[in-house]
């Protein structure tokens, strides 16, 4: 991946926006950022618990989840964003700077470690307790709407 290349980590829950169905709240919003990706605007950073998240909660909430497709949408995604597994200095730095949510921190630590510019994600909780972190933390639709500006 580029090092100029605006660097964006996506949370679970843009994650779930692209891959539900029905069709949730910022899921127009969350399939541009996506997009972006894929046409190499900018670049993407999801990790494996994000994945497995997502396989979790959609075969938990969806009684038509598709097993198949979503692999096949992951192996996609896995095409065009750089995915990772959360490492043991992640956790070690959500335990130190925990601040209410563990995974959200995990999840921060990871996209710290990466060099994430952004993180994307539709938790106003996560975006208000790690704003001042130096990342910038957008909702999906916000992005957007810095992708057209």
């Amino acid at each position: 991946m580029e090092k100029n290349k605006f660097k964006v980590f996506l949370d679970t829950n843009v994650l779930l926006d692209v891959l539900s169905i029905p069709k949730r709240a910022s899921a127009d919003a969350s399939r541009i950022v996506v997009q972006a990706v894929f046409s190499g605007i900018v670049e993407g950073v999801l990790t494996t618990q994000s994945i497995l998240d997502a396989a979790y909660i959609l075969s938990r909430t969806s009684d038509s989840f598709d097993r198949e497709g979503f692999g096949r949408c992951v192996l996609t995604l896995m095409n065009y964003f750089y995915v990772d597994s959360i490492h043991i200095f992640d956790i070690r730095d959500a335990i130190k700077d925990s601040d209410g949510d563990f995974e959200d921190d995990a999840q921060f630590a990871h996209a710290q470690a990466e060099g994430c510019d952004a993180i994307i994600t539709s938790d106003r909780e996560f975006r208000r307790r790690k704003g001042a972190s130096g990342i910038l933390f957008f909702s999906p639709e916000e992005f957007v709407e810095r992708l057209r500006g």
